[in-house]
């Protein structure tokens, strides 16, 4: 594989057999040799769900993730990663959004994911057991979705803080817990609720069945003293034993490489905020609005809470979102710089996830598929940015080839 350093200077750059790919659509061409599926499928996806967000956010960091350089003085780079044979970019900043960047919270996730996997696995090989609980509460369609967020922060510290509920936990060997929040929209409206993962010391009797009636009971005063409606005891609080939890941890969010209930695909008609912004993307401006209203909501508010001293008693690292967000540089090696003339021509093409895919390729088959892919979007590019047509052609030779390469993908 060669390094992408177009000479600007040979107009023999582009090669007459080199023409635009033809398909010119969010998720770009089919890439070179192997089909759109699987993990290329998703990476696709969440570059495109990116963009998405950037025009519905523009003020947000998103807007410059993956797409500004870190040191403008300095080259794009092109890591690989051989063990998971992936690709991906270095010297390009990263927003670190957990809840409205599909790329970072794809990584975060993940790896917030494995933290939550070893922390089960260790307590529970040292005789300990954990169990899941939900909590949620009545809504409606006219509930504000940041007036719900706020009266159900109230009721958790109840849930949490109150001396009736910790004495209870703290009778059965409570030891810890680690909280998650998520969201979904739905015909009833925004339904915003609670996982906890409680660890305790050891099995106990009735497990369960103790815990739900006990713990049911008070989330249901909770909300009242909030200003909530009172849930049902079968709906408002439900409990899950060690198996479901760590079941629930492992197909977390699986299916689109991410692991937070908010960006999984909803049940039963229910929409969680990625959806939303599938929809957006799709052209569907009242999806557009609502995921407006959940990044507004949620900015600044953690994925996870682990109560103090457990990931220490779990013999889990402590990491922030921006430091599993850039995690992708480790283990990998330079295989190729990008200047600005090309990075342009990705960005503005859209070919951030195509051009990973073909480098991938090119390190597996010694090909030079990446370098192919931007002559063949030259034109493309020229047809978008006329007045680029000056930096990128320097001789009339090579100003009639790029004429004549444009003239052919328009006709």
């Amino acid at each position: 594989m060669q390094e992408l350093k177009i000479n600007l200077q040979n107009p023999d750059f582009v090669s007459k057999k080199s023409q635009p790919l033809g398909i010119y659509t969010n998720f770009d061409a089919t890439p070179i040799n192997k089909g759109l599926e699987g993990d290329s499928f998703r990476r696709a996806e969440k570059y495109v769900l990116q963009n998405t967000v950037i025009k519905l956010l523009p003020k947000e960091r998103v807007r410059g993730c993956l797409r500004y350089r870190i040191s403008s003085s300095d080259d794009v780079e092109v890591r690989y990663n051989s063990t998971r044979e992936k690709a991906h970019y270095s010297n390009v900043q990263r927003c670190g959004s957990v809840w409205v960047c599909p790329v970072c919270s794809a990584q975060i996730s993940e790896g917030r994911r494995q933290e939550l996997k070893q922390a089960i696995k260790h307590h529970t090989a040292t005789g300990g057991s954990v169990y899941l609980v939900t909590l949620t509460n009545p809504h409606y369609i006219s509930d504000d979705l940041q007036g719900q967020l706020s009266s159900q922060k109230k009721a958790l510290k109840h849930f949490m803080g109150d001396r009736k509920p910790r004495e209870f936990l703290k009778g059965l060997g409570k030891v810890g817990h680690i909280r998650a929040m998520e969201v979904t929209y739905g015909s009833n409206g925004w339904h915003p609720h609670y996982h906890i993962l409680y660890f305790f010391e050891s099995p106990f009797l009735g497990g369960s069945i103790v815990l739900q009636n006990e713990l049911g009971a008070i989330w249901q005063k909770c909300c009242v003293k909030a200003g909530l409606k009172k849930p049902s005891l079968e709906h408002g609080c439900d409990v899950r034993d060690g198996s479901y939890a760590q079941e629930y941890v492992s197909k977390w969010g699986l299916e689109d490489e991410v692991t937070k209930g908010h960006i999984k695909k909803g049940r039963k008609g229910s929409l969680t905020p990625w959806d939303l912004l599938r929809l957006a993307e799709s052209g569907d401006d009242k999806a557009g609005r609502l995921f407006h209203v959940f990044a507004k909501s949620f900015k600044g508010k953690a994925q996870l809470r682990w109560s103090k001293g457990l990931k220490s008693l779990l013999l889990i690292e402590d990491k922030t979102d921006e430091e599993l967000a850039t995690e992708t540089d480790k283990d990998s090696v330079q295989v190729n710089t990008i200047d600005i003339k090309i990075w342009k021509i990705i960005l503005s093409c859209k070919l951030r996830s195509k051009y990973l895919e073909c480098i991938e390729y090119d390190v597996k088959h010694d090909a030079d598929t990446a370098s192919d892919l931007i002559i063949q979007y030259v034109p493309v590019y020229l047809e978008k940015h006329p007045e680029e047509l000056e930096r990128f052609a320097e001789t009339m030779e090579l100003k009639n080839r790029v004429a004549e390469l444009t003239e052919m993908s328009t006709d």
